[in-house]
């Protein structure tokens, strides 16, 4: 049958001692952070007798496994979600980052014991985990009635709708890349403007390598995890042959293409000139990168538009008291230069979507979360962090920023992200996408020529059934 080749396949992707080891069920393995997870126990079949109405009334436990929302973003989503709906006790087990996540949810799905809720990418992700996941669609319909789609930016609806026409996820949030984010401090301190072109960028390298030696020189960028890659990859290829690489997703066109392989290049050339630090392919974005920069061992960081929830006053304040860094310290975000003469662009995807585990017992419980996330409180509460940009039409983000470049950064990157995104972040195949994160390090390794990593992804591109 094909949901056993399905769970198959995730039983493959993932350690034996991660499958043995504490895959929480629906009604268990929750942190030690969750708020209320005593308030009362779990009893489907639990019912007041006649006369009995002095008796409390259990509350429905869902359980929640998550990379994001943050730990320090969850209280206050959990708290408002509780208390719009009392009746249920929302479990939440902070997994880590999400490589680890995805691999906890691939050995409990596999293993009937995956969470009530869901946290999933769109794209290749919710294809890959679709048969575990419920058609929300009839959810959205009952919910808010046959204009429900009305509800959601187009952009973000479309990718939700990857997996099909029923909607086995709905958006969550938009983020784009890539972005530099960088020490505004250190610019200021060595008189550096924002670049606006390659030269510009290369210009700032050398300034930080000549004026502070102790650091870390070129752009940092944790290439090891493959996502990084592509995110970057994708805007390089958007600026070279536009739309390209999504015929190529689909075959239509071969990823032989010439505009293509001169993508691969630029972006091995990233590497190869110096623009990504020394020792970038041996790093993952977090906690390596990111701590260096905020060490201040770093002055740019290559990553998302999600790094403009750390330019918020509280985000600030936070790390000041935490002495993480001092009251002066301040940071921006710009696009990434243009690398190639082509147009400067960024690419966007819904990050994150909600799905609703297809056997869970409590699908109304578990529905509440999905739209108190998607198009309710949740919605609003979430994006003013700006951990995620709203995918809900109407939704205003009033954060309070950091201080002027914070401020700056947040108004640069929105009206950026409103005219110049050129398509999704994400690929929809995994099998495409894989070998893209291949492909890409490999070619920044130097181990493959840019027409050797072409040829690769073209050879897989023809496996795939579309």
């Amino acid at each position: 049958m094909k949901k056993t080749k399905v769970t198959a396949t995730l039983l493959s992707m993932t350690m034996v001692g991660a499958m043995l080891a504490g895959c929480a069920s629906n009604n268990e393995g929750a942190d030690s952070n969750t708020n209320g997870s005593a308030n009362g126990t779990n009893n489907a079949a639990g019912t007041n007798n006649a006369g009995a109405s002095s008796e409390p009334t259990e509350k429905t436990k869902i359980s929640f496994w998550k990379w994001i929302p943050t730990e320090g973003q969850m209280p206050e989503l959990e708290a408002a979600f509780e208390k719009e709906n009392p009746d249920i006790d929302l479990e939440v087990t902070h997994v880590g980052e999400s490589g680890a996540y995805f691999q906890k949810l691939s050995a409990g799905l596999a293993g009937g014991e995956g969470p009530d809720v869901i946290a999933m990418q769109v794209g290749a992700n919710a294809n890959q985990y679709k048969e575990f996941l419920e058609p929300l669609a009839p959810f959205a319909e009952q919910e808010w009635g046959s204009d429900w789609k009305s509800n959601f930016l187009d952009v973000a609806l479309e990718q939700a709708a990857y997996s099909g026409d029923d909607f086995r996820v709905l958006p969550g949030g938009m983020t784009a890349t890539p972005v530099i984010m960088y020490n505004a401090t250190m610019f200021q301190k060595h008189g550096l403007q924002v670049p606006k072109t390659l030269d510009e960028l290369n210009n700032v390298i050398k300034v930080l390598k000549e004026k502070e030696p102790g650091n870390i020189a070129g752009v940092g960028i944790g290439a090891k995890d493959g996502w990084t890659d592509r995110d970057v990859f994708m805007g390089i290829v958007n600026e070279i042959a536009p739309g390209k690489v999504y015929e190529a997703q689909e075959g239509k066109l071969a990823w032989t293409d010439p505009g293509i392989v001169e993508a691969l290049k630029v972006w091995g050339d990233l590497f190869k000139n110096g623009v990504f630090s020394e020792g970038s392919m041996g790093q993952s974005p977090y906690p390596n990168v990111n701590d260096n920069f905020t060490k201040g061992k770093l002055g740019m960081f290559s990553i998302g538009t999600w790094h403009l929830s750390g330019l918020t006053k509280v985000a600030h304040d936070q790390m000041v008291k935490d002495k993480v860094i001092t009251e002066d310290t301040h940071w921006g975000m710009f696009p990434f230069p243009p690398l190639s003469g082509g147009e400067q662009n960024m690419v966007a995807t819904v990050d994150i979507a909600w799905g609703m585990n297809a056997e869970s017992k409590h699908k109304e419980a578990v529905w509440k979360f999905i739209k108190f996330m998607a198009a309710g409180e949740g919605q609003k509460l979430w994006t003013n962090t700006l951990q995620v940009l709203p995918s809900q039409k109407g939704v205003e983000v009033t954060a309070e920023m950091a201080g002027d470049t914070e401020k700056e950064s947040l108004k640069t990157v929105s009206e950026f992200m409103s005219s110049h995104i050129s398509g999704a972040r994400e690929l929809k195949y995994p099998e495409l996408q894989n070998g893209l994160f291949d492909a890409l390090q490999a070619v920044a390794l130097g181990g493959k020529t840019p027409e050797k990593a072409a040829e690769d992804l073209e050879a897989i591109s023809k496996t795939v059934q579309r």
